[in-house]
């Protein structure tokens, strides 16, 4: 199963330009990926024709957590441990609580961190003891990949479709307000759930593979 990520990139350019982003930062956390020593490697086993569940921050006190096949977006990981659940994959650009991540990948937890302009000194200062099984960046170069998306949740999203799973089921996503789990309220976050929803529906047009819970 293949998934065709060519429309992804105008959406990229105009999010670049809507919160301002720095093409030139982007290439330089790709750079700082490549001297990083976490290069490509094969992540598809962790995706690859398996039926997954993805929690996002939205997530409810009320609403179970499967704990088998989880990917978590790090915004809902502390959901999740307080339910004593420590998820398969963490995706992360490491805006969350980096205690319950670096717990969470001392106890089982795999993560794959995405880098980019904003965050290059925690990816700088945490990639190492986070141990990630993959990197990405904004932009593919030769050594690191990039399957699109914005947010943790949509690009986990993305990353699922594009290494062919059978199936991702979508639970605590709502993008009408900033989830309890990740921190207070600002128009920039209500701004980035906008995006979230956007290329998350534009995922379910183009896959019949993502649902919602």
């Amino acid at each position: 199963m293949t998934f065709d990520i060519d429309w992804w990139w105008k959406f990229q350019d105009q999010i670049s330009t809507q919160f301002n982003f720095s093409r030139i930062r982007e290439v330089v956390a790709a750079r700082m990926v490549t001297h990083s020593g976490f290069l490509k490697s094969s992540i598809s086993d962790y995706f690859k024709g398996r039926d997954l569940v993805l929690v996002g921050a939205g997530i409810e006190t009320s609403i179970p957590i499967p704990t088998s096949s989880l990917i978590v977006a790090d915004g809902a990981l502390r959901a999740c441990l307080e339910r004593d659940i420590v998820p398969e994959l963490i995706i992360s650009d490491l805006d969350g609580y980096l205690p319950d991540i670096i717990w969470a990948t001392q106890n089982g937890s795999k993560i794959i961190i995405h880098a980019h302009g904003d965050n290059i000194s925690r990816v700088h200062q945490y990639s190492a003891k986070l141990n990630p099984i993959c990197m990405t960046s904004t932009y593919p170069s030769d050594s690191t990949f990039c399957w699109g998306g914005f947010t943790d949740g949509d690009r986990a999203t993305m990353m699922s479709l594009s290494l062919g799973c059978t199936s991702i089921k979508l639970l605590g996503f709502n993008y009408n307000k900033v989830g309890s789990f990740s921190g207070e309220y600002s128009p920039r976050k209500m701004d980035k759930l906008v995006w979230a929803q956007r290329i998350i529906d534009e995922c379910k047009r183009r896959s019949n593979r993502v649902s919602y819970c």
